[in-house]
């Protein structure tokens, strides 16, 4: 089951074939964070039944496993995945513009969503752990943005930071840097950072985070909102895949031969979106492969 997230009002689940007018309580284990939730509810005449998610989702996406009981005798009658995703573009927006269904422009996002989630690995919002090795420098290189809160960090399980209403717990603050994709000390203006191993010369100089060290990091990962480009190819891949153009148009056809109908492709013609501008659009978006970061 997909939910999508607009960021606002509330989210709900509808799970139908229950049995009429029963009460039903659904257990909500997140794959990503391992926390669990529940929430009950009952369901109407024709078996179907609403579960209001929690509202923590309301904010980010998720990946949950679910599985929904009978309260009376504790039955459990069924199990199934719940994923609470953002669409790519307004959907009201391309019902009116393509003059199609809701139902056709829904399937269309989740399509064109699947399609760039392919070629850039996403942009998902989730507040979770990660852990990262220190490098024996100032900065701490991470393998994703973080564009909310840093809420605390962990140095081989002991705090070195932990966030509270006006930092007043905390000899220091660390940010996040997206030139460096980086955690850094907050530091002020004219503060040199040791961004490199340390040499012969600066054996003596202090850094934040040490070589080898484990580093737990507990934050807002990935996209707080969906980048504007990101929205405009959506929207291309949608216009394509209504109109049946993905097939034909841009497929990085190099030659092609009348006399006998040979299409000659180029070499890489399979990493395409089928679209050359959608293409450059994501390629910025790509992760490269850092060597030391997981």
């Amino acid at each position: 089951m997909e939910i999508l997230n607009y960021n606002s009002g509330s989210l709900s689940a509808s799970v139908s074939g229950l049995t009429a007018s029963t009460n039903y309580l659904i257990e909500l284990n997140d794959l990503i964070t391992g926390n669990e939730y529940s929430a009950s509810a009952t369901s109407n005449g024709s078996g179907t039944v609403v579960f209001t998610m929690p509202s923590n989702f309301k904010e980010y996406t998720a990946k949950l496993a679910a599985s929904v009981k009978k309260i009376s005798n504790d039955e459990l009658v069924k199990i199934f995945n719940i994923d609470i995703v953002r669409p790519y573009t307004n959907i009201s927006s391309i019902v009116t513009a393509l003059k199609i269904t809701n139902t056709q422009a829904t399937e269309y996002e989740r399509l064109a969503r699947y399609i760039i989630d392919s070629h850039t690995g996403g942009f998902d919002y989730m507040r979770k752990k990660k852990e990262f090795i220190g490098d024996n420098s100032d900065q701490l290189l991470i393998d994703e943005p973080i564009t909310g809160k840093i809420y605390n960090i962990l140095e081989n399980n002991e705090v070195m930071f932990e966030r509270d209403e006006d930092l007043s717990n905390n000899d220091q603050e660390f940010v996040y840097k997206k030139q460096l994709s980086a955690i850094v000390q907050n530091l002020p203006n004219g503060n040199n950072r040791v961004n490199y191993s340390k040499v012969w010369r600066d054996r003596y100089l202090d850094v934040e985070f040490y070589d080898g060290y484990e580093y737990l990091v507990d934050a807002d990962f990935g996209w707080k909102v969906i980048p504007q480009d990101i929205q405009d190819a959506a929207d291309m891949l949608i216009q394509d895949i209504a109109s049946d153009s993905l097939k034909y148009v841009n497929r990085y056809i190099e030659s092609f031969d009348n006399d006998d109908f040979k299409i000659k492709f180029s070499k890489n013609w399979t990493a395409s979106t089928g679209n050359r501008v959608v293409d450059r659009i994501l390629e910025k978006y790509q992760k490269p492969i850092r060597v030391g970061v997981f």
